[in-house]
């Protein structure tokens, strides 16, 4: 059983310094097929409308390509971060080491989710 199954929306979720950064939002597992996305991708041009549309209303996760590569391989948790001007934060699966007393506990900071690649 894989870490993500132990977690469920809503669950909070703290960093590696000990903070609640926010809340689960979504579970995402592994995908088998991220390699033929990839391809996908990298080989389509996208237009400069089709690239407004996907950074408004996108295609998750929002981050740069190399992490959404790695967020695909691993499976990840997307967090509703806490704070009016906080943004979503990605952690990708092997972020998470542990599941306990209905917590996600993560081995990286909230500074250190958004480089992770």
């Amino acid at each position: 059983m894989g870490i993500l199954d132990s977690i469920s929306k809503g669950m909070p979720v703290v960093d590696g310094s000990g903070k609640v950064i926010g809340r689960v939002e979504e579970i995402v597992p592994p995908n088998e097929k991220a390699e033929l996305f990839e391809e996908a991708v990298v080989s389509s041009e996208p237009d400069l409308l089709t690239l407004g549309l996907n950074s408004v209303f996108g295609r998750e996760p929002k981050v740069p390509e190399l992490m959404a590569r790695r967020l695909f391989h691993s499976g990840y948790i997307k967090i509703d971060a806490r704070g009016f001007l906080a943004g979503d934060a990605y952690a990708a699966a092997d972020t998470i080491s542990r599941v306990e007393e209905g917590k996600a506990y993560l081995s990286l900071t909230r500074h250190e989710l958004s480089t992770q690649v």
